[in-house]
């Protein structure tokens, strides 16, 4: 098991929990394209340097090289994800934003058998199906049919879009693994920032509403959301692929439900039981890779020795 990678991606899911909680009372202050451009401005200002001191790329070389498919993953999961999300926000809760997403690991192991062939055995659906049940628990308080009386509206259907799109993004950045981390964020970043200049005029700001709060909530989102999630999470997803990452994400409801109680709500039973469930198919599915990989590397070594 690789222990790091998946520790990368819990944080980034620790992150991404937060960032849903506070867009949901940012959005109050700022319109959502201002919420995604600042956020985004933050994190351009921070990583660019940092970069530069670390990895010291050569930054017109990595363009050319790369720039398709840097101004794709940047319209995609910069702009276009990050603006629907908080739209969404706007219209649906926390809750129903969690539940939502919860459907991500679904959409990427899809996406990554019918586009990348990865295979998807019967214990990863195990694990993914148990975790979904542990989401469910937290979501609808023990009571799993209460999904279907889940009152939904157009933020949800935003949301679902948005989905798709992180999808897409996860899969299609497992082809900048050859880039270092810090500056392939901080490409997509800074592009996603020039291409959200011109929809600012669309949302303008009013700066009278803006308040103490907003504004810790959108350093918030520009630090921790923006760059420790998108670099632990293409780390995460560059070491153990976009299928297998995606189980992670049934962590997010449960994150949100722990940062709540940090806010002054009550922790229920069965946000304790419905944690506990979601870990237990996380381990179920990672201890599938690992037998996965071990039975990988005895069918290469039987290969190279004639044992078939």
């Amino acid at each position: 098991m690789k222990t790091k990678a998946w520790l990368f991606l819990v944080l980034a899911n620790l992150f991404w929990a937060g960032n849903l909680i506070f867009g949901k009372s940012v959005t109050a202050d700022f319109p959502p394209i201002w919420v995604a451009f600042i956020r985004w401005a933050i994190a351009a200002a921070a990583l660019i340097p940092m970069a530069q001191l670390i990895e010291k790329p050569n930054w017109r070389k990595v363009w050319r090289a790369n720039w398709g498919m840097m101004l794709f993953l940047s319209l995609v999961g910069v702009v276009l994800y990050t603006l629907l999300t908080y739209t969404a926000l706007q219209h649906t809760s926390s809750t129903n934003g969690s539940l939502i997403n919860s459907l991500t690991p679904a959409v990427m192991i899809v996406l990554s058998v019918l586009f990348l062939k990865e295979k998807m055995t019967l214990m990863q659906g195990a694990g993914l199906i148990l975790s979904f049940l542990g989401v469910l628990t937290v979501l609808t308080k023990g009571h799993l049919l209460g999904v279907f009386r889940t009152p939904y509206n157009e933020g949800d259907g935003i949301l679902l879009i948005a989905v798709f799109l992180w999808a897409i993004y996860s899969i299609i950045s497992k082809r900048a693994q050859h880039l270092p981390p810090i500056t392939f964020v901080a490409f997509t970043a800074f592009i996603g920032v020039i291409c959200m200049i011109p929809l600012l005029f669309i949302q303008p700001l009013q700066t009278e509403h803006i308040t103490a709060l907003g504004v810790t909530g959108v350093i918030y989102l520009g630090l921790f959301p923006s760059i420790g999630s998108f670099l632990f999470w293409n780390q995460g997803v560059k070491e153990l692929g976009p299928g297998k990452a995606s189980i992670t994400m049934n962590l997010m409801p449960i994150f949100t439900a722990i940062l709540s109680v940090l806010t002054g709500q009550q922790l229920l039973a069965s946000q304790i039981v419905g944690g506990v469930i979601v870990i237990a198919g996380m381990l179920l599915s990672a201890n599938l890779i690992k037998r996965s990989d071990g039975d990988r590397i005895k069918r290469v070594n039987k290969q190279q020795t004639g044992v078939i």
